[in-house]
């Protein structure tokens, strides 16, 4: 008898633990579309929510973006030029351009407002950090925290890359060149996170060392994310489901 009205509340706070874990989503570039060329792309990745998820918006300065020379398509764009040491290959969102002393490009990634509590354990990669005629700079590396503030990442990095600076702060600089295909193009691949944090966006700036505008690459791989669970929706499923269960129970 006692293992009858046990197992019903046991089911109740499966069913809000499932409710608070069943949101994660990955942004694809195998799957989605990107116009050659165009600056702003939203995309809805989270099946359990209807709309647009994510927002992609790129800003320049002093530069102008150009073809991917291995395919001819005007970026950015989604190829599979640079693979980034990744097994088994998978697509990513190329930028080339004629980078020059004083050139700037912003990558800023914006999710739903939807997400109330933000979104956490997000993970991406960018590929080709490396030496092409000058050098590869990805600096501004930051997550924007619920109440607008900035959250430092976690960094690792491949040998084609040193890093400067903690925190907010911190600078990846490509050192050497780095193969654009095969197993060896992971030195020029850095994978950035940022944790546990709930966040409500991110940003980089992809920049040259110095020199007259010469053609550099980038690429920006898949990224994951989880979304905050909303702990007022959980808890209410909890309690509905719970005191189901009890008038289920009184009744016998």
């Amino acid at each position: 008898m006692l293992l009858r009205r046990i197992v019903p509340l046991f089911t109740c706070a499966a069913f809000a633990l499932f409710i608070q874990s069943a949101s994660a989503a990955l942004v694809n570039w195998d799957v989605l579309t990107w116009t050659p060329g165009t600056l702003s792309n939203s995309y809805d990745v989270d099946p359990s929510r209807p709309g647009s998820d994510v927002t992609f918006t790129i800003t320049t300065s002093k530069m102008n973006f150009t073809n991917d020379k291995a395919t001819g398509t005007f970026t950015p764009a989604i190829t599979m030029s640079l693979q980034g040491g990744v097994s088994p290959l998978q697509k990513s969102l190329k930028l080339a351009g004629d980078l020059g002393t004083n050139s700037k490009v912003t990558m800023t990634v914006g999710f739903s407002s939807l997400y109330i509590l933000g979104v956490n354990n997000v993970s991406f990669s960018i590929f080709d950090i490396s030496v092409e005629t000058n050098r590869v700079v990805i600096s501004g590396i930051f997550g924007i925290a619920m109440d607008g503030s900035k959250v430092a990442p976690t960094i690792t990095y491949g040998s084609a890359i040193s890093a400067s600076g903690g925190g907010q702060g911190q600078t990846l600089v490509g050192i050497v060149g780095s193969a654009d295909s095969g197993p060896s193009s992971g030195a020029g691949t850095a994978t950035i996170s940022f944790g546990a944090t709930p966040i409500k966006g991110f940003s980089f700036m992809w920049s040259n060392s110095n020199g007259s505008p010469f053609y550099q690459q980038i690429a920006l791989g898949d990224i994951s994310f989880s979304v905050v669970p909303e702990a007022n929706a959980a808890s209410l499923a909890f309690a509905v489901c719970f005191l189901a269960a009890l008038i289920r129970n009184g009744r016998r």
